[in-house]
């Protein structure tokens, strides 16, 4: 969301593109060494698609600076997320419905198909015999081509430098599915991919001169304790309502950005702003109680 709406509140977007990589590498490395203390990190995967990604970040932004020469940097990557959004606010959507309606014993089968269809795609993956092979021990995978293994760390950071993304929401279903390791590791494994990644984006935007520090920091400063709010949050609202008020919400991020797209800015801007506090209401009423004294309502002092 971050990039979009950074571009919707008056940076351009390769200047969107660039301060956003920023505010990712903090809150990744954070992340990835919790998760590699839990033991939930294949470092040498991790590092090995991380380093590959960079290329695919470099890729990205060259299309996105030759874009930005021909004044077309803008449309184009609010086109994509766009798409983006729109499809992923669906999945999200269609995730929750299917889970309402299922009863217990339709929810176990719906999962073991799933499981099934994951087997079938990782196992059409490792016979790809490409050499050179790679061993990677600590996610259980005997053996695998490294090609697959680059292909996919080139995907992550070509939509990460072209997007401004930290590649998470398509690296992990890549180790899941396609990789075939553990989702608790591919967790902890994503989080180091998207370090390097953002690292290395911050880097390169940096260094074309793409990155507003001021607004970067400001960012910072407010994740700190928007990220302190929302971990205690989680105590009280439910996963599942979580993800049906954040699909709601990139679905009118997506109709922000389209709005930005036809120049309609003003309109824009509010929308993405009021929506981003109804879906912080919502979340933080539930826990109003517990974060009031408890005499607050009841008018004693």
């Amino acid at each position: 969301m971050l990039t979009p709406a950074l571009n919707i509140l008056g940076l351009s977007m390769v200047y969107a593109i660039g301060t956003g990589f920023i505010t990712l590498v903090g809150k990744t490395l954070f992340g990835a060494v919790k998760h590699h203390k839990l033991g939930n990190v294949d470092l040498k995967l991790g590092i090995t698609m991380g380093l590959f990604s960079s290329a695919g970040v470099e890729l990205g932004k060259r299309v996105v600076l030759y874009l930005e020469k021909l004044n077309l940097a803008g449309p184009y990557v609010r086109v994509a997320y766009i798409i983006l959004l729109v499809l992923i606010s669906i999945l999200m959507l269609k995730e929750y419905y299917g889970h309402r309606k299922r009863n217990q014993k339709g929810q176990q089968r719906g999962t073991a198909e799933m499981q099934q269809g994951n087997l079938t795609l990782t196992r059409y993956i490792y016979r790809i015999g490409l050499p050179p092979k790679i061993s990677l021990p600590h996610s259980g995978v005997g053996s695998i081509s490294l090609w697959v293994i680059i292909a996919s760390g080139i995907l992550i950071g070509f939509i990460s430098g072209f997007m401004g993304l930290g590649g998470g929401f398509i690296g992990l279903p890549l180790l899941i599915y396609v990789i075939g390791i553990p989702t608790i590791t591919a967790v902890g494994t994503s989080l180091v991919i998207v370090f390097i990644t953002s690292c290395y984006g911050t880097i390169v935007y940096a260094a074309a001169g793409r990155v507003e520090w001021f607004e970067a920091l400001i960012i910072l400063a407010g994740s700190l304790i928007g990220v302190q709010l929302g971990v205690y949050a989680t105590k009280y609202v439910t996963g599942m309502k979580i993800k049906v008020l954040f699909a709601l919400l990139l679905f009118v991020v997506a109709v922000s950005v389209f709005l930005k797209q036809i120049n309609m800015v003003t309109m824009s801007s509010y929308l993405v702003i009021g929506s981003a506090c109804a879906l912080c209401l919502a979340i933080l009423l539930p826990m109003r109680k517990s974060l009031l004294p408890r005499n607050f309502f009841s008018g004693k002092t």
